[in-house]
């Protein structure tokens, strides 16, 4: 039995050991608005530029949860993104989509729905261990522009501006604007 404990410290160890940990950068700029499925996404929050990032590269053997992640499912598109150095997520969904055009972001899951929360679209922020979720305002400003439709390729692109209030505290808000995104399913 102590040799399986040491095999497996030893494993644990050497995966530790092998991470590259690479240093956050703050972006300069939105990405590029592409439309081949690059995996970008990039945005304003209250007039901040803000990217995804992920704070590890791991070796070869183990694969990374994405930093950016996008599904199109019967009709739902599913994005996700996450910054593991400021520790904020945004997850977004657009249902009935159908091809280019302008849509809105779900706020609410359908009722028969299997998923942890009823709120199909959010932002989460964690400050001094303080997590805050954010959903979409009902009132405010809730516009996506999907500039391109491949469902042969999987590659979803478009823009984007959404405001979000606090769950529990509705007055305040957090606005995302000048959003882009270039997804490959």
């Amino acid at each position: 039995m102590k040799k399986i404990y040491f095999l497996i410290s030893i494993l644990v160890s050497f995966t530790l050991l092998s991470c590259e940990i690479n240093d956050y950068v703050e972006p300069k700029a939105l990405p590029e608005p592409t439309q081949e499925g690059r995996q970008t996404f990039g945005v304003k929050i209250n007039g901040n530029l803000w990217t995804p990032f992920q704070k590890y590269r791991v070796n070869p053997n183990f694969k990374p949860a994405p930093v950016v992640w996008g599904k199109l499912q019967q009709q739902t598109l599913r994005i996700a993104v996450t910054n593991q150095e400021t520790l904020e997520s945004i997850s977004l969904m657009i249902n009935g989509v159908n091809g280019i055009g302008e849509y809105k972001f779900m706020t609410y899951y359908p009722k028969n729905a299997l998923e942890f929360s009823p709120f199909a679209s959010l932002y989460q922020r964690c400050i001094n261990g303080n997590c805050s979720q954010y959903v979409i305002c009902n009132t405010c400003d809730n516009q996506v522009n999907l500039t391109h439709f491949d469902t042969t390729r999987k590659i979803f692109s478009g823009t984007f501006s959404v405001t979000f209030q606090k769950k529990d505290h509705p007055l305040e808000t957090i606005t995302l604007s000048d959003g882009r995104f270039d997804i490959k399913d």
